[in-house]
């Protein structure tokens, strides 16, 4: 069969949804949810590649997506092409499919490529391309208040997922006897912040604009208010509490969870804006995605963790130095270190990034 490769543009996106093939195939290369998201994305331009599919004959096997994004190296402002979805269908290993795929990607993004997080695997699939290099390596915290391990288990011994009753029996039993600990930290925590107060956003306010601005100069992908307001409507993930129901299972990547939503949290102190918190609630995760401060201090950090104590969350994950370090004062059931990897394509020309912050919702991670 013939091999070839479909690239798709932004504007051309409105009439994926029309294509019934696309979606009555075995497998789904992009939801709605999210090909609309890349249709309203601010950033992109009508003729910036967001998706590329690779078929055998007339039958889609491979596809992959790309973030469209502004960075600043060296003071100035360069598009960006996260890679967001990267997928072959089995039969198709041998066939250099895969590796035509992102060949392709990379012609069309003229090499300006990103990729933050990833597999083992999938990081020696990139080395092996000779396109990349170290962007950053994050270090941030998993701070874990109750017990999960039904969820956690059978990720990590896959023969455990027989056990689920038993598992959730034990969380249960674990939950139960950490309630009054947590009941008592929260109240610790809401009398220590009685001088806050919270605006909670759709979109950003102008106060807040100037604020994030103002304090994110050596950011290295700097985010305009488009960003969060979008990023605020258009979910890739969307929340299903009928979960089961849904075909999550039809796309190899993230698309439907019993809870999402993104929070935009304005913090004032005696009425001054002191910090600009974008959160992401999935499930049992609460995820710090950006921070913004101009005086680091525990107050953020107070604020992430009682948003979670509120929200029964299990666990909270962030990459925010100053937010790292005001949880790890606190008392968790543990904390372990998490180490986030970035990689960029050579052909930014610039190979140390160590004058530059990166946040957690850098590259497509605001969104899954």
């Amino acid at each position: 069969m013939d091999k070839r490769l479909r690239v798709v543009k932004k504007k051309e996106m409105g009439q994926l949804l029309k294509e019934e093939q696309l979606w009555n195939h075995t497998f789904l290369s992009i939801t709605k949810h999210r090909l609309l998201a890349h249709q309203h994305n601010p950033t992109a331009g009508d003729d910036d590649v967001v998706l590329i599919l690779a078929y055998l004959g007339d039958e889609i096997v491979g596809y992959m997506g790309a973030f469209i994004d502004n960075i600043r190296i060296d003071g100035k402002i360069d598009n960006i092409a996260w890679l967001s979805t990267w997928w072959v269908h089995p039969k198709t290993k041998g066939t250099g499919i895969g590796r035509s795929i992102l060949q392709e990607m990379y012609a069309q993004q003229e090499g300006k490529i990103g990729i933050s997080q990833f597999t083992p695997s999938a990081k020696r699939v990139y080395e092996k391309s000779g396109y990349f290099h170290d962007l950053k390596n994050s270090e941030g915290i998993k701070y874990v208040l109750r017990s999960n391990i039904a969820v956690v288990l059978p990720l990590i011994r896959p023969r455990y997922s027989t056990w689920q009753g038993f598992l959730k029996g034990v969380d249960g039993v674990m939950n139960f006897l950490i309630q009054p600990w947590s009941w008592l930290q929260a109240q610790s925590l809401t009398r220590k912040l009685n001088n806050i107060q919270l605006e909670y956003l759709t979109a950003l306010d102008p106060e807040s604009e100037i604020f994030i601005k103002q304090n994110s100069q050596d950011h290295l992908a700097p985010k305009s208010a488009d960003f969060f307001a979008w990023a605020k409507q258009f979910n890739w993930v969307q929340e299903a509490p009928l979960v089961t129901f849904t075909p999550k299972d039809a796309y190899e990547f993230s698309s439907f969870d019993t809870t999402f939503n993104i929070y935009l949290v304005k913090v004032m102190e005696a009425g001054i804006l002191i910090g600009f918190l974008m959160l992401q609630r999935r499930d049992h995760t609460l995820k710090v995605l950006f921070a913004y401060y101009f005086n680091p201090s525990r107050t953020l950090a107070d604020i992430v963790l009682l948003h979670a104590l509120k929200l029964g969350v299990s666990q909270i994950i962030s990459y925010d130095d100053a937010i790292v370090a005001g949880l790890r004062k606190h008392t968790a059931l543990y904390k372990s270190k998490k180490v986030k990897e970035s990689i960029i394509s050579k052909a930014f020309d610039k190979e140390d990034f160590s004058d530059v912050k990166m946040n957690f919702g850098d590259g497509d991670c605001s969104f899954a």
